[in-house]
């Protein structure tokens, strides 16, 4: 048993109105039936977030997939030993973001962003999260759904960034397992229409006919539709913000 990955960013209206890049990032592997996914939300208030985003993500994800203690069943993975593979993983996607960002005369700060991610397979997995934006899993019936929430500061607009210098305590570790239909992460941007307002689940009236419309299509058609849904103006009405949904299916 596999995965199919469907993925999409879309620029938010704030960001086009004042001619900002989108500064989301996803990136996914497989290391043989373990996914292994991340989504990175750029902080709005550094210059280069973007890229930030995208080194993170594919680089995190690169580096947990290779693992060699990864193993084929994550759910059993102890949680010492899973945070040292994502410590590993994000020391070293810091050092190529540091060694970038020295080469054009800049900081980690200039890069920073947030990461959500998993690592699963089909009976359960882990998800890794520093900062904002959401993880959740949705389970066959009648298992509730597993949820790793944003994390944030004193203030409404705050939260942590794995390029600061407190990632290692503000990093967190979620284990869920049972019998999986699907892993969604998300940046903050698609929180408000997809997640319930108590954060305990995703919104069924809007999760529910995406997951049933995923499930009948291959993945570059998936990702086609999600992106759809992601550029729709209607969305313009409740986030200015860039937004990313990555959905997995276990196939």
């Amino acid at each position: 048993m596999g995965w199919r990955v469907m993925a999409a960013s879309a620029t938010g209206r704030s960001h086009l109105d004042r001619g900002q890049p989108c500064q989301d990032a996803f990136a996914s592997a497989y290391a043989g039936r373990v996914l292994v996914a991340a989504v990175c939300d750029g902080a709005g208030s550094a210059t280069h977030s973007d890229t930030g985003a995208k080194t993170v993500s594919t680089a995190v994800v690169a580096a947990i997939a290779a693992h060699r203690q990864l193993g084929g069943n994550p759910a059993a993975l102890s949680v010492d030993a899973l945070r040292t593979i994502i410590e590993a993983a994000i020391i070293d996607a810091r050092e190529q973001l540091a060694s970038m960002a020295a080469g054009k005369q800049l900081t980690l700060a200039d890069h920073a962003c947030t990461l959500v991610g998993v690592v699963a397979d089909a009976g359960g997995g882990w998800f890794f999260h520093v900062g904002d934006g959401v993880a959740a899993c949705e389970f066959a019936p009648p298992q509730a759904p597993a949820v790793s929430l944003p994390a944030n500061g004193e203030y409404a607009n705050e939260t942590w960034f794995v390029t600061g210098g407190n990632w290692r305590e503000q990093l967190r570790l979620t284990r869920f397992e049972g019998r999986v239909q699907a892993v969604v992460l998300m940046s903050d941007g698609v929180q408000p229409f997809a997640m319930t307002r108590d954060g305990s689940g995703l919104f069924q009236p809007f999760i529910a006919p995406v997951l049933r419309y995923l499930g009948g299509v291959d993945a570059a058609h998936g990702s086609q539709a999600l992106q759809a849904t992601l550029s729709d103006p209607r969305t313009d009405h409740i986030t200015g913000d860039d937004k990313t949904l990555l959905v997995a299916l276990p196939v």
